[in-house]
């Protein structure tokens, strides 16, 4: 048991980006500004998810105290899609054989009715009983199941109904598809700590020239800004074909915050220097608009460094706040 949880320790990887600048906090003052403390951010729901190799793959179970999840190596015997889909569900029913303090995903008296695949997406039908767990239990319940059931080839989204009916959150909206993105790691974290938000992103055209709209919706750590988490999102890439990334992957996140309605977003030399063919108002204004667009602030002002008396890629001052710019919105 130790070994395999040292193994797990040596692969964790942290997805979100915010990790990187935690000390940017304290440098705050370059900004002048603190953080929105009724703002929200985004950590992570899960540990480990180190992508499968071969045809190994990543199972989860839940903890005793049900806030987080837990995740181990599981090599399929089968290999078509239904029948993996099948084996992976009778494996979320079972307890763990090796710690008995850790849930199956799916308590006793909760069932998959049936399945079926259309394109990318899973569907799963749930027993009515699905809609009795609580809020937490069923939010593990939901992700653990997402990240074990996209890992089967041809399966990139997973569509939750119950008894039919297309599952819905607390306010009733319709929750929808989820992709293994939906859900982030960290291993420190507490499920206790989440809630989810709909965030209007922007990325570009094949050409460079135009934002492109993309609704996604993200579980996120409410002791950060909302605003960070979207930010993170512009980096971390589209998820739609056709839709092109604005901002290199490599981008470091150092600060975000907001004071009287402004966002205050500090990124590393990347953001200034990256070889990407899109304009510099495509880039910049992804990030305005999605900020604008998602968050309760009107404009947006940027630094590199903690340096704002700077032109972006020779073209546009950092020193002066931007509002959004519905022109450049593909139509």
């Amino acid at each position: 048991m130790k070994s395999r949880m040292d193994q797990l320790c040596k692969k964790i990887i942290y997805r979100i980006r915010c990790h990187h600048g935690r000390a940017g906090w304290q440098l705050l003052a370059v900004l002048l500004i603190f953080p929105l403390l009724t703002s929200c951010g985004r950590a992570s729901l899960l540990v480990d998810d180190t992508a499968q190799t071969g045809s190994v793959r990543r199972m989860y179970y839940i903890d005793e105290d049900e806030n987080q999840l837990k995740s181990f190596e599981y090599k399929p015997k089968s290999t078509e899609p239904d029948a993996m889909i099948e084996e992976l569900l009778g494996i979320c029913r079972q307890p763990s054989a090796d710690d008995a303090t850790l849930l199956p995903l799916l308590p006793e008296g909760i069932t998959v009715e049936d399945h079926h695949i259309e394109n990318d997406v899973l569907q799963l039908n749930m027993s009515e009983s699905y809609a009795a767990l609580p809020a937490v239990r069923e939010l593990l319940t939901r992700a653990g199941l997402v990240k074990t059931l996209t890992q089967v080839e041809t399966v990139n989204y997973v569509e939750f109904r119950v008894a039919g009916n297309p599952l819905k959150d607390g306010s009733g909206t319709v929750i929808g598809k989820l992709g293994r993105d939906s859900f982030v790691e960290d291993a420190s974290r507490s499920i206790n700590a989440y809630k989810s938000a709909v965030m209007q992103l922007y990325y570009t055209n094949e050409s460079g020239t135009k934002l492109l709209p993309e609704e996604r919706t993200v579980y996120y750590n409410t002791s950060e800004p909302l605003e960070r988490a979207v930010v993170e999102e512009i980096v971390r890439g589209t998820t739609t074909e056709g839709h092109y990334p604005t901002i290199s992957s490599e981008t470091r996140i150092l600060s975000v915050a907001v004071q009287e309605g402004v966002c205050y977003v500090n990124l590393d030399e990347t953001f200034n220097n990256s070889a990407l063919s899109v304009s510099a108002e495509v880039q910049l204004y992804s990030i305005v608009n999605a900020l604008t667009d998602t968050c309760h602030v009107s404009r947006v002002q940027f630094s590199i460094n903690g340096v704002s008396s700077l032109m972006f890629r020779d073209s546009m001052a950092l020193d002066v706040s931007y509002e959004k710019n519905e022109a450049l919105i593909e139509k």
